[in-house]
């Protein structure tokens, strides 16, 4: 926990639920902030909130805030209503709002209303300073977004071991590592591979590792694969998921540097004068019939410089509360780039 200028700040999930839950017996605030730069978690943690909350005042009716103006949302919030529970409303993305609708955020949590509650959502805690000053004596922020990757690790490992307890299962140290480290460190991905682990054991107490590797993410490797090399080997880059998250972005940079490490392979061999039947005995599972042309065009120097920013921004996607389809972005431009600054189109030249 962090004490700002009198607003209370948690940075680890288990102390935040705690405080959650000795505060429904007493007294809530009305004004929460959710900073996570995973928005599924954003919306799981508000619904915690909502429960706590529920514990308080038995009754709630819950909004969610999108597809309205801000001003209408917080009128409703300032109106009392007789006929539906104590309202709670839920606004994610404040940190995308311009300068004047954190301003008018920031005017409410100073005053907020005494019969309704907020709960706000951001995927960074970044031009946000107004609302904690402004909230010091209201706003209790559960902020993950400097969460440190160890810590990270370890929340998650106990949130898949509670979905396997709560379904009357065991989960097995080995799994849950294997989960973390092929699924990636992210809570719908694992969610989604521990519901089909919970059918795929039956009547069995225990999820093991010969059961992760039996069934998980088959076919997201298949797909990863086919979007891995069209990245490496197109010349133009292939349409990425916005939507993508850190589940499918780690995977994802395993699969571009495997392709990477074959297309430098087979760059040095072409360049070294390797015979293209000798070549099948050093790539036996790669199609180097279809590649050679590019890697001979490309030359190895274009696969060393993108495997060294494939690193560089596998550290971003581990290190950084950035979004993983900004940093996936990111990289395909700058080996678009890479690939005209080493290959350039030929220039077609009028008669003259």
């Amino acid at each position: 926990m962090h004490l700002s200028v009198g607003t209370v700040k948690y940075s680890h999930l288990a102390a935040f639920e705690k405080h959650l839950e000795q505060a429904a017996k007493v007294q809530l605030s009305r004004v929460f902030l959710v900073v996570s730069s995973c928005s599924y978690e954003r919306k799981k943690i508000a619904e915690r909130i909502a429960a706590a909350i529920r514990v308080k005042e038995k009754e709630i009716h819950l909004q969610i805030g999108e597809g309205r103006e801000l001003e209408e949302q917080i009128d409703d919030l300032n109106t009392s209503s007789l006929l539906s529970g104590v309202q709670v409303v839920f606004l994610d993305g404040i940190d995308k709002l311009k300068k004047n609708g954190l301003s008018l955020l920031a005017e409410y949590i100073a005053k907020p209303s005494p019969f309704a509650y907020l709960v706000l959502g951001a995927g960074s805690g970044k031009g946000l300073s107004d609302l904690y000053a402004k909230g010091k004596k209201e706003l209790i922020a559960c902020d993950l977004s400097e969460e440190k990757p160890w810590d990270k690790k370890d929340r998650l490992k106990r949130a898949i071991a509670d979905i396997a307890q709560k379904a009357g299962l065991r989960l097995n140290g080995d799994a849950a590592e294997h989960l973390l480290e092929n699924v990636g460190p992210t809570l719908p991905g694992l969610e989604q591979e521990m519901i089909k682990l919970i059918t795929y054991v039956g009547e069995r107490k225990e999820i093991t590792l010969q059961d992760v590797h039996a069934l998980c993410a088959a076919e997201k490797s298949t797909s990863l694969w086919q979007l891995a090399e069209a990245i490496v080997w197109r010349d133009s880059p292939p349409k990425t998921d916005g939507d993508l998250d850190l589940s499918s972005l780690l995977p994802l940079l395993a699969q571009l540097r495997t392709q990477l490490q074959q297309g430098m392979t087979l760059a040095v061999l072409i360049e070294r004068g390797c015979p293209p039947g000798d070549i099948a005995h050093y790539l036996p599972t790669m199609k180097h019939e279809k590649f050679a042309p590019i890697a001979k065009k490309r030359r190895s120097g274009f696969f060393k410089r993108a495997l060294e920013l494939l690193f560089e921004v596998e550290l971003m996607a581990k290190n950084s509360s950035f979004d993983p389809a900004l940093i996936l972005d990111l990289f395909v431009a700058k080996i678009t780039l890479l690939k005209r600054y080493y290959a350039p189109p030929a220039i077609s030249q009028s008669p003259r």
